[in-house]
């Protein structure tokens, strides 16, 4: 029973699973109470630490450093229509956006294409190095 657990722990943490939900399961599966499971899992992890496969994800970081990339560049591209809008008359510039109006889609496009890219950054840095 204890190596099925144990076999399971392993499992389910190269899975990246939550970590209360694993609290959880680990204290059905073996009749423990929360704190014994924590425990339990903490001790396992530290001890199978070479036998935990962490997933490769160099596709998930060269697309976020990909997107990031597109997104400062459309940022950088298209931005001086926010900066040159409240340089000239205001009025003539409301009137202007009509023909202008895809550069602001730009700008607003690429700055969420820079937020999904530190994103998607964050997210494979903590899978890569997890502590």
């Amino acid at each position: 029973m204890n190596e099925e657990l144990t076999a399971f722990i392993i499992k389910e943490i190269s899975k990246h699973r939550d970590r209360i939900d694993l609290i959880q399961k680990v204290c059905e599966r073996g009749g423990l109470n929360w704190k014994q499971a924590e425990q339990l899992i903490i001790l396992t992890e530290a001890k199978y630490k070479r036998a935990i496969v962490i997933p490769p994800t160099p596709w998930l970081l060269f697309l976020s450093i990909g997107i990031l990339i597109l997104g400062i560049g459309l940022l950088g591209f298209n931005l001086h229509i926010l900066l040159t809008f409240f340089q000239k008359e205001v009025f003539a510039q409301i009137l202007n956006l009509q023909s202008e109006s895809y550069r602001f889609v730009g700008v607003f496009t690429g700055f969420g294409m820079t937020v999904g890219g530190l994103i998607g950054l964050w997210k494979a840095f903590g899978l890569i190095f997890p502590e």
